[in-house]
């Protein structure tokens, strides 16, 4: 008990209204705000569109490798360069794009959009 009779509240403690602030930032206005808020939206946007750009340049240029292996296979005379090709072209295209989904998605998670 303290001396007033408070429980809780130690007579050690000093009598002020409250503790000093460790951090001091000063008052932002709404105009501030906005600013601030209307350039971060605008660096996002072109961070999403170099994404974009950078990734889905990627994923067609394994989209063409796979079509040409595919178209490839059908055009050989040897069956054997067709089968290699048309499998080669289904496994190599497939998988170059779905390894580019993921790390488009891992590059963007890691950059927070």
């Amino acid at each position: 008990m303290s001396r007033d009779g408070a429980p809780g509240i130690s007579a050690s403690m000093p009598d002020s209204a409250a503790p000093p602030r460790l951090w001091n930032r000063p008052a932002v206005t709404i105009e501030e705000r906005a600013l601030e808020l209307e350039r971060l939206e605008k660096e996002t946007k072109s961070q999403k569109t170099a994404l974009y750009l950078r990734y889905g340049f990627e994923y067609l240029v394994w989209f063409v490798v796979g079509l040409f292996l595919l178209f490839w296979s059908f055009r050989t005379s040897d069956p054997r360069y067709a089968r290699l090709a048309f499998w080669g072209g289904i496994g190599l295209g497939d998988a170059g794009m779905l390894m580019t989904l993921i790390r488009a998605r891992k590059e963007a998670e890691r950059r927070g959009l």
